[in-house]
């Protein structure tokens, strides 16, 4: 009888040994699928507010023209000119340039068979003075062949770039603090990712907005400058030009004899090797001839 007793608690207590293992099991299996699902709730949050803010970046923005003071105006122009004296034309130009601030991008000039000089010059100048500096041409006494400006409104373009520039820093804000909140080298490696894209995105934005404002501050100006020393239909007082080109004319024959006799004496040089020789026969024929003639007449 006792012995079927103790067999009896021992039983008992083996049962609710095991009872007590597995529920134990089945807590911290729980609690592990509970962690997964809190970790994996975390990231959609975190995704989906990355999400919600790159979406204010794709989703169209409207135009807000009227916080913008002025337009954004891009100006350019083109003018050509005829002028008695290029280099003087050229100089006078760029003293305007230097005092209205602007500087000049590119210029070059060449030559034509007449011997008239021809080029171009690409200035920037500030846009309040872009009208004033194209009057001045017309109140000068150079002559005009042509001329023509135009402008192009980048200001709806201007105002939607500042505005997602503005959405693209909130993101890149958002990274580092994502970052600075990441439990794993897996979730940190692809936030990096995210945020090297967005940040090479901010830079682009940023050089195309300087490029923008850069355009607009400075208006863009080619001159085109032919050079024509005969002026007018009159043919009075310095319109002849006569002694520029008389002088030019005597210093071009100059050129041409010098030009020929370093010709000739090249030539000469050049045929040294065969002609020395003949020259030296030629002259020992003739000397034999006439000490031959002149023996038979003494005899």
């Amino acid at each position: 009888m006792n012995m079927k007793v103790i067999l009896s608690t021992l039983f008992l207590l083996f049962l609710l040994l095991a009872c007590s293992s597995q529920e134990q099991e089945a807590i911290q299996m729980d609690q592990a699928v509970y962690e997964q699902r809190d970790m994996a709730k975390t990231e959609e949050n975190a995704s989906i507010e990355r999400a919600d803010v790159e979406s204010e970046i794709l989703e169209p923005l409207p135009f807000r023209g009227e916080s913008v003071e002025e337009r954004m105006v891009i100006y350019q122009g083109y003018i050509t000119i005829e002028v008695k004296d290029y280099v003087k034309a050229k100089d006078e130009i760029h003293a305007k340039i230097m005092e209205l601030g602007g500087y000049v991008v590119e210029s070059h000039y060449n030559e034509d068979a007449k011997g008239h000089l021809f080029g171009s010059i690409v200035l920037r100048i500030p846009k309040q003075d872009f009208q004033p500096f194209f009057d001045h041409f017309g109140n000068s006494d150079v002559k005009i062949l042509e001329q023509h400006t135009h402008g192009s409104d980048v200001t709806e373009e201007f105002v939607d770039l500042e505005s997602r520039l503005k959405a693209k820093r909130v993101v890149e804000e958002r990274l580092l603090s994502f970052m600075d909140n990441a439990d794993n080298t897996e979730n940190l490696l692809k936030i990096s990712n995210d945020l090297a894209k967005v940040q090479e995105e901010i830079e682009q934005m940023t050089g195309r907005k300087q490029y923008f404002e850069n355009q607009v501050d400075f208006s863009t100006v080619t001159i085109t400058i032919q050079e024509n020393a005969i002026i007018g239909s009159t043919l009075q007082g310095d319109d002849l030009n006569t002694w520029e080109r008389s002088k030019k004319l005597f210093i071009d024959t100059i050129n041409v004899l010098i030009t020929a006799a370093s010709a000739i004496i090249v030539f000469l040089i050049g045929l040294s090797p065969i002609g020395l020789p003949i020259v030296i026969l030629i002259g020992l024929t003739i000397y034999i001839k006439r000490n031959g003639k002149k023996n038979k007449e003494e005899r």
